[in-house]
């Protein structure tokens, strides 16, 4: 998917890991940040402006309409009308300003009203697609070694974070397993 930068204005493409990663934040509801390959700006998206960004792409340009010129008819001059003679008036004198009455408070009686709580983003299920797989205490494969998962396991993944290129799943407090790394999926989102 080609994004446009905010900062540099050069076109550049989101890798798909990036892309997916971008496809589980919004789920929770939060904005995913997009690294520039030309400048390396940050460019923080919503899920409207990501989604806008992506029915463009789907959407074909309509080829562009040919322009037709009408040359537009010649108006006949118009004698100038004569201007009306414009008589002064007589004004009232101007005396102090009116006092205004502030205005009345308005009393309103209701009856309390509950707040209700909104539902926090839920998190989303993985199932780890790769023989192995290392759990680390955080998003790098230089992280020191916590856990290992093995084909088949399901695994909660609370959040992401992608450098552009490698994606990690938070899995837990200093836990992340790599939902895809230099280009081979780990986990798939369920």
């Amino acid at each position: 998917m080609e994004i446009v930068c905010k900062t540099c204005k050069k076109p550049f493409n989101a890798h798909p890991g990036e892309t997916a990663s971008a496809a589980i934040d919004f789920t929770f509801g939060r904005k995913h940040t997009f690294i520039c390959d030309n400048c390396k700006a940050e460019n923080i998206l919503t899920k409207a402006e990501y989604e806008a960004i992506k029915d463009a792409k789907d959407k074909p340009e309509a080829a562009p309409k040919p322009v037709v010129t009408v040359p537009k008819p010649v108006a006949k001059p118009v004698a100038p009308k004569p201007v009306a003679e414009v008589k002064p008036v007589a004004q009232k004198p101007v005396g102090a300003p009116k006092p205004v009455a502030a205005p009345k408070p308005v009393i309103v009686h209701s009856e309390p009203v509950e707040a209700k709580p909104v539902a926090a983003p839920q998190p989303k299920e993985g199932k780890v697609i790769v023989d192995s797989l290392r759990i680390r205490k955080d998003h790098n494969t230089s992280a020191e070694i916590v856990a290992g998962l093995a084909y088949g396991n399901k695994v909660t993944i609370l959040g992401t974070w992608t450098d552009g290129k490698n994606t990690w799943a938070q899995i837990g407090p200093d836990q992340w397993a790599a939902i895809e790394h230099n280009g081979k999926k780990m986990i798939e989102v369920v």
